[in-house]
Parts: C-alpha cells; sequence; structure tokens
C-alpha cells in the first residue's frame, strides 16, 4: 500500500468526534471573513456608482488612505484581542510625529534640538515605547480600566502637543522635518513615491492574465482538493481529459483577445466554457470518488424560503434597474441622484438576493447531492440571469464589458460546482495528504493573483500613454501597511506570543494559572501600539513635512472601528490583525468612494456609522451560523 493511501485509511479511521470541516466552512468561522465580503461587497457598490474605482488612480487613493489607518488598525486589533483599549493611540501619532520634528529642527530662536535623524528618530521610538509602557503599566499597577487610564494618557499627549508647539516655535504649527541632517535617507525610507506612468512594461498585460486566470484556476482546484474524497486509485484518464480541457481553454483565452467583434467574443466565451465545465469534471474524475447515491430531489421549508426570498430580491433589483432612470442626474435625496438610486437599489437588493440563495444552497446540502446540484444550478441560472440584464440596461462600457464578464464567470464556477457536486463525494474526514495539496495550490493561486494585480497596478503600456491616461503614484506607506499586517498576522497565528494576547484576552486569570505572563503581555500589547503610532506619526511628517498641534486627535475611534469592522471582538479574545487591515480598507474605500460619486461629504460619518453597524451584525450572523453547522 502506498504511503498515501496509508494516509488516506488513517485519517478514515480517526476519531469521528473530531468532525471534519470542509473549505467553507473553515474560511466562515475566521474572524475577517464578514471584513472580506464586506470590502468585496463595498467596492463593488462604488464602483458601480463612480468613475475612478476600477483604475489605478484610483486604487492608489484607497491604499494610501488605507496605510496610516490601517497599521493603527492591526496594532489596535492585537490590543483589543488581549482584552485592552487604548484611547491615546490617535494623540500619539501626532505627538510622536512632531517630538521628531521637534529634535530634528535646527538651534536658534524658533528651532529644536538640531540632532541628526539616525539619533532622533530612535529617541523618538525610545518615547514611544515608554508611553506604551507607561499604559501598560498603569492598568496592571492600579487595576484601572484601560479606558481610563489611555484616556488620560490621551488629555496629557493633546495638552503636550499644544503647549510644547506654543513653547518652542510659537505657533500649533511644527515644521519643517526636511531641515533636519540626513533628510535625503530617510525620506526614502518613510517618503519615497512609485511613478505609475514613468515604468513602462509591454508584456504587463500577457502578466496580469497569466495571473489572475491561472491563479483563480489554481484556487478552484484548491477547493475541490478540500471539498471531495480523493480516490483510492487515481484515474488517469481524468488526468488527459483535464488536459484537453486546459488546452480548450487557452484557445478560448487566444480567441477573445485576438477578436474584437461580438461573435468572436462569444466565441471565446462558449470555448472558455465547456473547457472549465469539462476539466473540472475531468479533474474530479481524475482525482475523486465518484458519489454513491445522489438521492432524490427534496426541498424542504427552510431550502424554499431561502430560494424564494433569495429570487424575490434579485426581480426587485431588476425592476429597479428598468424602470428608474440610468440618465438622470437630478437630486433624489439627501443629494442622492436618481442615477446613483438606481444603482444602489441594483446592487444592494441583487447582492442580498445572491447571498440568500447562497444560504440556500448550503441548506440544501444537508439534503443530498441531487438538491444541493439543483440548487447551484437554479443560482447559477439567476447570476448569468443577472449578467444580461447588466449588458443589455447599461451603456457604460465598464459594466458591458468587466461587470458582464465577472457575473458569467460567477455563474459558471456555481454550474460548474453543480457538475462536481452531483458527480463526486464529499469528503467526511480529514485527509492530510489531500489537505496539504490544497494548501499547496492556494498558496501558489494566491500568489499568483497577487502578483498579476500587482503588475497591473504598478506598470503601464504605451497604448496607455497614448491614451492620456490619468497618472498614478504609489506611497512606501503602503509596503509599510503590508508589511506590518503580514508580520502581526504572523504573530498572532504562529508564535507563543500570539498564544499569549487570545489567552490573556479570553480570560487572563485563567492564563495567568496556566504560566502566561499576563501582565508582561499586555504591556507589551501597548507598546506595540504607541511603536505603531510612531511609524504612523513619521510616515505624516515625512509626508506633510508640518504638523498641526491637533494631528490625531479624535482618530483613534477610526482605528476601533477599523478592527471592529474586521472582526475583532470588543471583549477580547477572538479576532485577526488582517481583519483590522481589512476593516482599514473597508473604511478607505467609503471615505474615497463619497466623494468619487459626487455625494455631499458631509454624510460621510452617517456612512461610516452605518457601516459598523452593519459589520458587527454581519460577523455575528456568519459566525454563528458557521458554529452552528458544525
Amino acid at each position: 500500500m502506498s504511503d498515501e493511501n496509508s494516509t488516506a485509511v488513517a485519517d478514515a479511521t480517526s476519531d469521528e468526534r473530531l468532525a471534519y470541516r470542509g473549505v467553507f466552512q473553515r474560511l466562515l468561522v475566521r474572524p475577517e471573513i464578514g471584513a472580506i465580503i464586506g470590502a468585496i461587497a463595498i467596492w463593488i457598490f462604488f464602483w458601480a456608482v463612480s468613475v475612478p474605482f476600477g483604475t489605478a488612480g484610483g486604487a492608489s487613493n484607497i491604499l494610501d488612505l488605507s496605510a496610516t489607518l490601517g497599521i493603527m488598525a492591526v496594532a489596535v486589533s492585537m490590543l483589543m484581542i488581549g482584552g485592552e483599549f487604548d484611547l491615546s493611540s490617535g494623540a500619539a501619532t501626532g505627538a510622536l510625529g512632531i517630538a521628531t520634528i521637534l529634535l530634528v529642527k535646527d538651534t536658534g530662536a524658533l528651532g529644536g534640538a538640531g540632532l541628526n535623524m539616525s539619533i532622533a528618530i530612535p529617541l523618538s521610538l525610545a518615547l514611544a515605547l515608554f508611553i506604551g509602557w507607561f499604559n501598560g503599566t498603569m492598568v496592571e499597577r492600579t487595576s484601572l480600566p484601560s479606558f481610563i487610564v489611555t484616556l488620560g494618557t490621551f488629555f496629557i499627549l493633546k495638552g503636550a502637543k499644544l503647549g510644547i508647539s506654543k513653547l518652542v516655535v510659537d505657533q500649533i504649527q511644527v515644521g519643517r522635518i526636511d531641515e533636519g541632517a540626513g533628510y535625503s535617507f530617510w525620506r526614502k525610507i518613510f517618503a519615497s513615491e512609485w511613478q505609475r506612468n514613468d515604468h513602462q512594461f509591454g508584456s504587463r498585460d500577457f502578466f496580469y492574465t497569466l495571473g489572475i486566470v491561472g491563479g483563480f484556476a489554481l484556487l478552484v482546484l484548491a477547493v475541490h482538493e478540500y471539498n471531495y474524497a480523493r480516490r483510492k486509485v487515481l484515474n488517469n484518464a481524468g488526468a488527459a481529459l483535464t488536459a484537453v480541457a486546459f488546452a480548450g481553454g487557452i484557445a478560448g483565452i487566444v480567441i477573445l483577445h485576438a477578436t474584437d467583434n461580438t461573435g468572436g467574443n462569444y466565441l471565446g466565451g462558449i470555448v472558455i466554457a465547456v473547457s472549465t465545465l469539462v476539466g473540472l469534471f475531468g479533474f474530479g474524475w481524475w482525482r475523486f470518488e465518484p458519489v454513491a447515491q445522489r438521492g432524490n430531489l427534496h426541498i424542504d421549508q427552510q431550502v424554499s424560503k431561502s430560494f424564494g426570498l433569495g429570487l424575490g430580491l434579485v426581480a426587485l433589483g431588476a425592476i429597479s434597474a428598468v424602470t428608474l432612470d440610468s440618465a438622470s442626474s437630478s437630486d433624489f435625496f439627501l443629494l442622492i441622484t436618481e442615477q446613483g438610486l438606481r444603482a444602489m437599489l441594483f446592487v444592494g437588493l441583487t447582492s442580498a438576493g445572491i447571498t440568500f440563495m447562497i444560504i440556500g444552497v448550503r441548506q440544501a446540502s444537508t439534503t443530498n447531492p441531487l438538491t444541493k446540484s439543483t440548487g447551484l444550478a437554479v443560482l447559477a441560472t439567476t447570476i448569468a440571469a443577472i449578467a444580461f440584464l447588466v449588458r443589455s440596461e447599461s451603456a457604460s462600457p465598464k459594466f458591458r464589458g468587466a461587470a458582464f464578464s465577472l457575473l458569467l464567470v460567477g455563474a459558471l464556477l456555481a454550474l460548474s460546482w453543480a457538475v462536481t457536486s452531483s458527480c463526486f463525494e464529499e469528503r467526511r474526514f480529514a485527509h492530510t495528504a489531500a489537505d496539504n495539496t490544497g494548501r499547496l495550490l492556494a498558496l501558489v493561486g494566491s500568489l499568483m493573483v497577487l502578483g498579476g494585480a500587482v503588475v497591473r497596478l504598478l506598470f503601464t503600456t504605451a497604448a496607455e500613454i497614448e491614451r492620456g491616461i490619468s497618472p498614478a503614484k504609489f506611497s512606501v506607506r503602503i509596503v509599510w501597511f503590508l508589511s506590518v499586517a503580514g508580520v502581526a498576522t504572523w504573530v498572532l497565528g504562529r508564535t507563543k506570543f500570539g498564544s499569549w494576547t487570545f489567552a490573556v484576552g479570553g480570560n487572563k486569570d485563567a492564563a495567568r494559572q496556566v504560566g502566561v505572563p499576563a501582565a508582561r503581555t499586555k504591556t507589551q500589547l501597548f507598546m506595540i501600539v504607541s511603536s505603531a503610532a510612531w511609524l504612523v506619526g513619521l510616515l505624516l511628517a515625512f509626508r506633510l513635512n508640518t504638523l498641526q498641534s491637533g494631528t490625531g486627535d479624535g482618530l483613534e475611534f477610526e482605528y476601533i472601528i477599523a478592527a471592529v469592522v474586521g472582526g475583532t471582538m470588543l471583549t477580547g479574545g477572538y479576532g485577526s490583525a488582517f481583519g483590522g487591515a481589512i476593516g482599514a480598507v473597508i473604511m478607505a474605500i467609503s471615505k474615497a468612494g463619497i466623494p468619487f460619486s459626487g455625494w455631499n461629504s458631509d454624510w460621510r460619518f452617517v456612512f461610516l456609522g452605518g457601516i459598523l453597524l452593519l459589520a458587527v451584525i454581519a460577523n455575528n450572523f456568519i459566525r454563528d451560523k458557521a458554529e452552528a453547522s458544525r
């Protein structure tokens, strides 16, 4: 018996009390999944009602807004997971930025300490660490709530910023950091920028297409590896069929790129669709056990209710798209135009309808494979109908092209899933080899998608330059944001300190009894927040060159909102750093989307408050449903 088959047997005979969770159930119990779904939904919404979304310039604007907010949201998420708050985090960003400027300004009547930046920057970091240590120590030594302690620190920092600014430079505006010795070196670290229009890459679209299409294909295969029971003996005929279908898919893509006429596009689309269906069936025939019993179609009350509600919402969305005027720019309500209301109703109602239908598919999956496959087929048909409605009712090229194509891809995936669900046995037990294969496919696929997107964002082509495409620039602040989010996610998920953080947030006394250094862990979490505030303060100082004494005041609430939107619980012990980063992206999308859409920005806080409430409700709903289905 081969090692792989031995592994399958060992896994299949493992303790049945340790129930196997499928790939979707694993995703749903993740704290950040609600934020990811929300970020996609909000981006689609603003993409539908504004022009800049979907362009490199729009993406650079969103990422830049996300950067400083996201760095703080990640650190605040870690602290909240540890069961504490820091209301001084916003004021600390401005205070530490101002402190750095005063340390490097030239000496004189209205000058500073005149230190070299290589000395001043470590000194300001030491000050940041002291602030975090002070907050953590005060909370632990006095047993006062962190809310009270950090509120006191907030007022101290707020007053110090104003008082020291007036005392040293005799005004509330402190600058300039570019007067410091060593500025040119440190500017590259904290303020360098990538000008997209200065970097042309002739093969960009090839690598973009390869990354996106190939990456998503691998992700789909990874989902299949996680979801279906592997054969004891692989079927090579299925592998041959998969290879033929793969070649057909490449031919379809070539046809799409080689033809601009409608007939050629449809031909390419049909070839890709057929190749996808055949390829996924061949992949399953090659690797997975055939289904033993499909069962009879049985639609219970829960399934019919979910599908009925979903189809009803989709119908209402379609009616709004047909009846409201797509060209009207007159104000309808609260400075929202009729055109904007049409897009809001259509996107909102159809998205909600599709969500209820997906819930119905999940409910149908507990009955038998045939019922689940039927539900998926209905879902696929509905998405395809929405796609053709979008194409017929929209005059915008991005709806008739990009939106139409993406919806058809979604319908194709749902139909493919219906075919494989009716033909192959779903997994009921863990299988180490299959999980390892799925994990590898998912990792490579994600990196390919990310690489394709990065190539598209960072580079332009001669054709785009000739069309007069708007310039876009990407700041090093984005790199800092992604790095901080990645390191924090690794720390929480892979280190002893991360386990301690969840432990002290869930129950500090119990954690202390099992040997967790609770006081030290919480103090270190406060120091992480203050260190993040130092980094953000430097990024702001190098970006603006001059800071106001009120910089950062009040932003601590936005950091907390981003953490909560990202799935972190206010009670501690649950959340993720990655979720905090996604929460920051959601808020950045909202901040950028409101002015991009031409709406009155005075209403932006109403929108942010609504996002907070909806995110908490959605996160709780998803978590409860996932936990109940274990």
